[in-house]
């Protein structure tokens, strides 16, 4: 897999700096929520993978370092699903690239003559709202990841 990599241009300097801003959000949650459904979807086949493939190896006797191999990448598939949860990242993502798109379409449809300082401050603050709901969603996400950390035992995270 090749790495591209993204050169956002300054949206200062176009002609146009709050549609200019928001095309690069629009890039940016796009290219998140693909990478967030495709690790999603590689963590949960591969937990499927290989918690099944424990339950057969187990079935067919296979030896104990096998099976334990395979149940420890089972539970590594796991951990990749609690600390990252790229289903609630590609969700989050999804959205907030949706309705960036729409105010952005909305801007548009607008004829030149029309997008006027109130139709960018619309699209500004469409743009802030979005951001805003993301930062919120990664906050609960995260304090959930963090309390079923510490239901489970483990070590509070240090401040």
């Amino acid at each position: 897999m090749r790495r591209r990599t993204v050169t956002d241009r300054d949206w200062a300097a176009a002609p146009d700096p709050v549609l200019a801003l928001a095309q690069q959000d629009l890039a940016f949650y796009a290219r998140t929520r693909d990478r967030s459904r495709r690790t999603h979807y590689a963590t949960e086949l591969g937990a499927l993978a290989t918690t099944s493939s424990t339950v057969v190896a187990a079935g067919l006797h296979a030896p104990a370092w096998l099976t334990a191999l395979i149940a420890g990448g089972a539970v590594f598939f796991t951990g990749v699903r609690q600390l990252f949860s790229p289903a609630a990242r590609w969700v989050v993502t999804g959205q907030s690239h949706e309705t960036l798109r729409r105010a952005v379409d909305r801007y548009r449809l607008l004829p030149a003559a029309d997008r006027d300082a109130a139709a960018r401050a619309a699209l500004q603050a469409t743009i802030e709202e979005v951001g805003n709901n993301e930062l919120r969603e990664w906050s609960d996400t995260q304090g959930q990841t963090q309390g079923q950390a510490r239901a489970q035992g483990a070590a509070p995270p240090s401040a």
